[in-house]
């Protein structure tokens, strides 16, 4: 199954869910055994060049990206559904929402990438491609609440679902996205969260794409960084569901 990598719940309410640049869709790993599985059916995606699709050559923009995530819909046989997305893959559902909006009944963003781009200075850019050997400097200033284990995990499963060529064109790919002229294509429900320790993503660099979206609203999670999921699971998790139980 296309970037299928795992389906769970028995749920009449169909959620996409979308990893983000580091790590594959184990990403989810600690909120997995959290979901309502009788209210919700959760499938998850690995972007072509991760964890299950890694034999497929790596999207080369956030648009084929968001093919990618259809196609993964389309082979579930789900006309409709909601998308959670996280980081690159946040940016990707809310994309997925402005190009198929018929079939997209709300989104989850969880500490999305910018949907006009990430500009990045040469130098900073040139870092984040070569950190892919020791991606540990990249990550930890941005979830400062992870533990030394998880860290070390993230590392680990990093270099176990991708190789340096993934990295390289995944990270071209989110800091390069530029669809904030598209967002009113949207018109449905978008719950934009974001931690409050996460130096990347902040209310403000969350300007844009709050603005551009018809029905967006913005959500702060105290006491996490850019990956909430791992950080403050429980929380996160009660956020998301009720954001989509509720849309």
């Amino acid at each position: 199954m296309v970037g299928i990598a795992s389906v769970e719940g028995t749920g009449q309410r169909h959620v996409l869910v979308l990893h983000g640049w580091a790590l594959d869709s184990a990403v989810w790993y600690a909120t997995r055994s959290l979901t309502d599985l009788e209210q919700f059916t959760y499938a998850y995606l690995d972007f072509p060049g991760y964890g299950e699709d890694r034999l497929s050559s790596p999207a080369t923009n956030l648009d084929m990206m968001a093919q990618a995530a259809l196609a993964g819909a389309d082979e579930l046989g789900w006309s409709r559904f909601a998308v959670l997305g996280h980081s690159m893959g946040g940016a990707t559902a809310i994309r997925v929402g402005t190009v198929a909006p018929e079939r997209v009944e709300s989104i989850v963003a969880l500490t999305p990438v910018a949907c006009e781009g990430t500009p990045l200075a040469a130098e900073a850019y040139a870092g984040f491609e070569a950190g892919f050997p020791a991606p540990r400097p990249i990550l930890q200033p941005l979830a400062p609440h992870l533990s030394e284990r998880q860290l070390a995990n993230i590392v680990a499963r990093c270099h176990q679902s991708m190789d340096h060529n993934v990295w390289s064109a995944y990270l071209k790919n989110w800091t390069g996205a530029s669809f904030a002229d598209a967002l009113s294509a949207y018109p449905g429900p978008v719950h934009l969260l974001y931690g409050a320790e996460d130096a990347l993503v902040t209310a403000e660099y969350l300007g844009t794409t709050a603005a551009g979206l018809p029905d967006a609203e913005l959500v702060r999670i105290d006491e996490a960084g850019h990956y909430p999921m791992l950080e403050q699971s429980v929380r996160t998790v009660r956020l998301w569901e009720s954001a989509l139980l509720n849309a």
